[in-house]
């Protein structure tokens, strides 16, 4: 084989990889852009909505001695339903809710008179 022979076959070689390497190394999709503002307006407003300063009142050491503690426990469970994290279920703060209800039936029939008392009772059962 000549020198000019061996030029060429390298030379086309050398070409040809070249070549084969520009086409598949390009890009056959463009990469397409995320827009992730929708994501983050949805995180900020999921803190936001999460932000127990909203419970602080009714959840003060001071109220819950003066009130008791249902009022804090039945709006921080409505509140973790709402969360991010989702934790609690409606129905657990049904089951609060009810608990409270059922205490402050208790509580307000129990100041009522005799007579009319059954009536109180009677009243908030059926309308509960």
């Amino acid at each position: 084989m000549s020198l000019s022979w061996v030029i060429v076959i390298a030379l086309g070689s050398g070409g040809l990889g070249a070549g084969l390497t520009a086409l598949f190394s390009r890009d056959r999709e463009p990469t397409p852009v995320v827009d992730n503002s929708a994501a983050t307006i949805d995180a900020q407003v999921a803190m936001q909505l999460s932000n127990l300063d909203l419970i602080e009142p009714v959840c003060s050491t001071d109220y819950i001695q003066s009130n008791g503690n249902g009022l804090c426990r039945e709006l921080f469970c409505w509140m973790e339903t709402n969360s991010v994290t989702g934790e609690a279920s409606a129905i657990s703060c049904d089951a609060i809710s009810n608990i409270n209800n059922t205490i402050t039936i208790l509580n307000v029939c129990s100041e009522v008179e005799e007579p009319a008392k059954e009536g109180c009772y009677t009243l908030f059962r059926e309308r509960k």
